[in-house]
């Protein structure tokens, strides 16, 4: 029963809890009406204590409302009533230290009429430890046991010495209750007769009936927004997977599912979110599991349902596309909002996990069916630039063929360079344009001949053949026989993603031993005054590649690794007592005799004089210093670049 309450309380919203709010608020007047006009004054609900937190109003957990809220929170300041310590309620209180000591004081009788109340489900009158009359009724909602109302702390007879007698006897021992102050308050305990115990049960089982309708009422209105929500969420993903397949049907009826799913009008823009370097440790607020990238993905999706017609889906952990539709003044106000509901995004991302996240956003699209060229847009926006939010610039040039793409492309994965803009350049190219059965069947036969064509490449770079021909044959069906054009191009990403890894992989060897044909040049011919040049040459790389490569490798430059055989160099030459500094420096290739001291200095953490003086001191020969105090790379000119 306890699980069944905690479930239903997450359920309610903040509507809800304000509409329950209201029923509290009633529920307090009618205590102060009791307490104006009825001899038994004091009235209490106790929530039930099994579940850690079913009033829906309170942020901590607090399991009881009575009489005393109502008079401090409804009466005016300063108002008699709203003294808490009321005669009706003194003696009580005095006898439990004002909460403190209720569990070995009142609670003695207090639970057990609770616990009878819930299992028979029927009121009881009784008598407490010290020989007040009490009142419990439970309050329960289609078999639910919300809580317990208590009232009475009153007498059935006037006080007398012999009763206050056996109340000082009953509390012996509890050394928290002054007895001078208890007397006097039992002496003014309310006297009652059995006919107004009758009623104020009456009148309590009215309130636990109301309190009861009201629980049941927010039930049914819960029950009513899930399963609103529930429909809002699948129709904002059917609308999400149409407008990313392109099979957009009927115009009215996607306005209609537009409509349905919240929107006021149909998106005309699309932003992509790609989220990196997620910490999986721990989330950003400390509470709860870590976040995975899947999680934080749908998370963000779920951001989304509060912005202004706008749609997101999770097309893959880490990416999310969004659907949007801004309402501007002009295309710089049109900008601005754009700008900052990326933000808003971004800064919610940071406010769930310690991860990168950047956006891309397309250009503007009015007719939904060019909605998934947006999406390219916003791809290869985010692989155009750096910037946390990036726009799709369109270059307006003159048609690009794919061929010519698919050659920047090949070129790319042979290099191990970046493969993103080419391929999203190749997708938004082949992408059909008015989704009619000519152009589907063009886009997937275009596909087909790049899946063809870059598995023939990959043979010829030295890519294991057997693999690349089962990833092939798999891309190929894919394409075929794909849903949607998004799909067939997905195929196709997916293929040419395999195909740059494995030839990294076959690459990763063969840059180990151009680094080693490197090393070899240098050792054979001296490192005085070889260039970059020579040693591209011997490899039959440009420059630009040879260098890249070796950083790739060995996490130096190419001019690091020079200059600190150089400097292995010119420690010998410097033991050389007749030579001095300007000729070591010539001799081992450096420019000029300033330029080799603040390079020496700053390998060898000494000046060349200081090295020649004392060369026991310092750095001994034979070890390389690769590692300078800073890691910018030396002018390209001085060391032969």
């Amino acid at each position: 029963m306890g699980a069944r309450l905690k479930k239903q309380h997450s359920l309610l919203s903040g509507a809800l809890k304000r509409e329950f709010q209201k029923d509290l608020e009633l529920f307090k007047h009618f205590l102060l009406l009791l307490n104006n006009t009825s001899p038994i004054r004091n009235v209490e609900l106790m929530w039930n204590e099994e579940d850690e937190e079913l009033d829906p109003l309170k942020a901590k957990f607090k399991n009881r409302v009575g009489t005393g809220d109502a008079l401090v929170q409804l009466q005016p300041a300063g108002a008699p009533e709203a003294n808490r310590n009321s005669p009706s309620t003194l003696f009580c209180d005095l006898v439990h230290g004002f909460g403190a000591h209720e569990e070995e004081t009142c609670a003695r009788s207090d639970v057990p009429a609770k616990q009878r109340c819930r299992t028979t489900g029927c009121t009881q009158v009784y008598g407490c430890h010290v020989g007040l009359t009490d009142i419990a009724v439970p309050v329960i909602c289609d078999g639910q046991y919300l809580g317990t109302l208590f009232s009475g702390q009153v007498l059935t007879a006037p006080p007398t010495s012999q009763g206050f007698r056996l109340v000082r006897h009953t509390l012996a021992g509890q050394s928290h209750i002054n007895m001078t102050s208890l007397e006097s308050a039992y002496y003014q305990v309310p006297v009652v007769d059995q006919a107004q115990v009758a009623e104020m049960v009456r009148i309590l089982e009215l309130m636990a009936r109301y309190i009861s309708n009201s629980w049941k009422r927010l039930q049914l209105i819960s029950e009513f927004q899930k399963k609103h929500d529930r429909d809002l969420s699948l129709d904002r993903k059917e609308l999400a997977s149409i407008l990313l397949s392109g099979e957009l049907g009927d115009l009215h009826e996607l306005k209609a599912l537009a409509n349905r799913a919240g929107l006021q009008r149909l998106p005309d823009r699309v932003m992509v979110m790609q989220i990196e370097n997620l910490r999986a440790d721990v989330s950003r607020n400390g509470k709860g599991p870590a976040l995975t990238l899947n999680r934080l993905s749908h998370l963000v999706e779920d951001f989304c349902q509060s912005l202004p017609d706008s749609l997101a889906t999770v097309v893959r952990p880490g990416e999310v596309c969004i659907f949007t539709s801004q309402e501007a003044r002009n295309c710089s106000h049109r900008r601005i909002s754009l700008e900052e509901t990326a933000g808003s995004i971004l800064t919610k991302v940071r406010s769930y996990a310690t991860a990168v996240a950047r956006i891309g956003i397309s250009e503007e699209h009015l007719q939904p069916a060019e909605l998934l060229n947006a999406y390219q847009e916003a791809r290869a926006a985010l692989d155009a630039g750096d910037d946390s939010v990036s726009f799709f610039s369109d270059p307006k040039t003159e048609k690009i063929q794919p061929s010519e793409v698919m050659a920047r492309l090949v070129t790319a994965i042979r290099r191990g360079g970046n493969v993103s803009g080419a391929l999203q350049e190749f997708l938004a190219l082949v992408m059909p344009p008015d989704r009619s059965p000519a152009e589907i069947q063009q886009s997937r036969a275009l596909l087909t001949w790049a899946i063809e064509h870059l598995a023939l490449e990959s043979g010829s770079i030295g890519v294991d053949p057997s693999q690349i021909k089962i990833a092939k044959e798999k891309a190929i069906t894919s394409v075929l026989h794909a849903p949607s054009a998004f799909g067939a191009c997905e195929a196709f990403r997916q293929f040419a993603d395999l195909v740059f890894q494995q030839t990294a992989s076959a690459f990763s060897q063969r840059e180990h031993k151009i680094v080693l044909a490197v090393s070899q040049l240098v050792q054979e011919q001296g490192a005085a005054h070889i260039t970059i040049q020579q040693l591209a040459d011997s490899v039959h790389l440009s420059c630009g590649h040879l260098s890249r490569l070796f950083r790739r490798t060995t996490n130096i430059t190419l001019e690091q690794f020079l200059i600190s055989r150089r400097v292995e160099l010119a420690k010998r030459a410097l033991l050389d007592p007749r030579l001095n500094v300007a000729e070591v420096a010539d001799r081992c290739g450096f420019c000029s005799p300033a330029y080799f001291a603040s390079v020496f200095k700053k390998y060898v953490k000494c000046t060349p004089r200081e090295f020649a003086s004392q060369p026991r001191r310092w750095e001994p020969l034979g070890t390389p210093a690769l590692a300078p105090e800073t890691r910018s790379a030396p002018e390209t000119d001085r060391v032969g670049g």
